[in-house]
């Protein structure tokens, strides 16, 4: 009797283990996308910031179509619906920061700009904040380190 019980138990505990990795593998991928994403979004604005565009299609267009081609807002979708309220407001904070960098870029404005450049240090404050959010949610711990774009 108590071997049955003991293996239960195991085979219970194996079963959580397993159940939690999975979910934990489930959410480091959206993770990544999201992240990507913001990467991607971020780096085509500063390419049209650069003049990098069409010259067929007007600067903000190119800035709105620069987020839009990311596929940001659907992966920020995905992850709205599975990540805890701390990593759900970090990375709306990051979206966010990365539209009123659009805005500022379908302006005109640009990379050398003081108001271009603040919007950039805020929009990569709430990037760190939102790593460091998901770090902990994946139990890795928080960067003591910046790490810019």
């Amino acid at each position: 009797m108590v071997g049955l019980g003991s293996a239960l138990l195991s085979e219970s505990l194996r079963w959580k283990r397993e159940h939690n990795d999975r979910r934990l593998s489930a959410q480091r991928e959206i993770y990544v996308a999201y992240l990507s994403a913001l990467h991607r979004a971020s780096q085509s604005l500063r390419a049209v910031s650069l003049g990098d565009h069409s010259e067929d299609v007007p600067r903000h267009l190119a800035a709105r179509a620069a987020m839009r081609d990311a596929e940001l807002v659907e992966t920020r979708e995905h992850l709205v619906l599975t990540a805890p309220e701390t990593v759900v407001q970090a990375a709306d904070a990051a979206f966010q920061s990365l539209r009123v960098l659009r805005v500022r870029i379908a302006q005109g404005q640009g990379m050398g700009s003081p108001e271009y450049e603040a919007d950039l240090a805020t929009y990569n404050l709430h990037l760190q904040v939102l790593r460091n959010a998901i770090r902990e949610e994946l139990q890795v711990g928080s960067l003591r380190s910046e790490i810019t774009l």
